[in-house]
């Protein structure tokens, strides 16, 4: 998997410690209901089971961003949430019981918050940290899997299983608000990447009939004929700029003998 650099880690933690929780401080959820109301300009409902709401955060999720400051459009950073019924509330309670951790602050427990970084290319989803939270929607305790572990494989996943479903639905909004999200996303992209997401939104772009026909015909012929095209169009960049480095030579040439021939003639202007 590609590892995600300090400034996505950086983001993941702003998300998850800002924004996502504070948009929604302060709004009651009935723990019987079905559904939790979520604020729909910010949270896209997504399905609900007989325990569960899933939710995941339409405003703050973006792609991850390197070192560099460019945009990964491999990675996707996704704020959810899901909100629990009565059955999953005591589930969780007894499972901490269980295993000996506190239950401090458990008599309000409402949901969990969790952060996902989406491996687009590799086809996997690794979950970065889970929050649990109480019915104000703060955070009652936060942890982050041990290194190596929370990580999904996509192709493994059912299309009837529940997460499996809840990624993609996360993945289609994406898929579809894409260049939303890269206007939100604090980087800037690549050249290549560029001309991906032109090609994207113009398949026609920069190709004749005939080539677009000729490719559908024969890809490799056409890729060959383009790659002609270029290295001749480079050598003769090369030629052009061999010639200009030249003329610019020969020009400076010309400029010192002019001062040097000047010079020489007000001296003999002196000496008269």
């Amino acid at each position: 998997m590609i590892e995600i650099k300090s400034k996505t880690l950086g983001m993941i933690k702003k998300i998850g410690t800002g924004f996502c929780l504070a948009a929604v401080l302060s709004l009651p959820m009935a723990r019987t209901e079905a559904a939790a109301s979520l604020p729909e300009t910010i949270f896209q409902w997504v399905q609900s089971t007989s325990r569960q709401n899933y939710y995941f955060n339409k405003e703050q999720m973006c792609y991850g961003v390197d070192e560099a400051g460019h945009i990964n459009l491999n990675h996707l950073i996704v704020p959810t949430v899901r909100t629990y019924d009565g059955v999953k509330i005591d589930d969780v309670r007894s499972k901490r019981r269980w295993n000996g951790l506190s239950l401090s602050g458990y008599g309000d427990l409402a949901g969990a918050a969790e952060y996902l970084d989406f491996d687009l290319k590799n086809k996997t989803v690794t979950l970065t940290q889970h929050d649990d939270l109480n019915s104000d929607f703060g955070v009652i305790t936060s942890s982050k899997p041990a290194a190596g572990e929370g990580v999904t494989k996509l192709e493994e996943l059912s299309d009837k299983d529940v997460d499996g479903k809840f990624y993609a639905a996360i993945l289609k909004y994406a898929d579809a608000h894409q260049e939303e999200l890269i206007s939100r996303t604090k980087g800037t992209l690549t050249h290549e990447d560029e001309l991906k997401l032109q090609k994207k939104k113009h398949p026609e772009m920069g190709l004749s009939k005939g080539e677009q026909n000729a490719l559908k015909q024969n890809k490799q012929a056409v890729i060959d004929k383009a790659t002609k095209d270029l290295e001749r169009k480079k050598a003769k960049a090369v030629k052009l700029r061999d010639k200009a480095t030249a003329a610019v030579a020969a020009a400076e040439q010309a400029e010192a003998e002019v001062n040097e021939a000047a010079d020489k003639l007000a001296l003999l202007q002196i000496e008269e």
